[in-house]
């Protein structure tokens, strides 16, 4: 669970960086299919099932902020150097 929650985190900083919002809302929704279909599987129950969405929900969408921050103090460090 670790590795996936590493390799979520990760996704969600790369798509932070590399894209905009309107890549953010399919990649969520693919995870929540993806998520929902993991714990069936398992049989986690309903209580089960919220958490794992949940958890991989804000993994991704906080990893995505922080690339939006990188993204973002790249290009005004970028327009700082042009400046000077």
């Amino acid at each position: 669970m670790a590795y996936a929650a590493i390799a979520l985190a990760i996704m969600g900083f790369v798509v932070g960086v590399m894209f905009r919002f309107r890549i953010l809302l399919p990649i969520l929704l693919g995870l929540l299919l993806v998520s929902i279909a993991f714990s069936l599987s398992r049989d986690l129950g309903f209580l089960g099932l919220v958490w794992t969405v949940m958890v991989a929900q804000a993994i991704v969408q906080a990893s995505y902020f922080l690339g939006l921050l990188a993204r973002s103090l790249v290009a005004a460090s970028d327009h700082m150097r042009r400046v000077l």
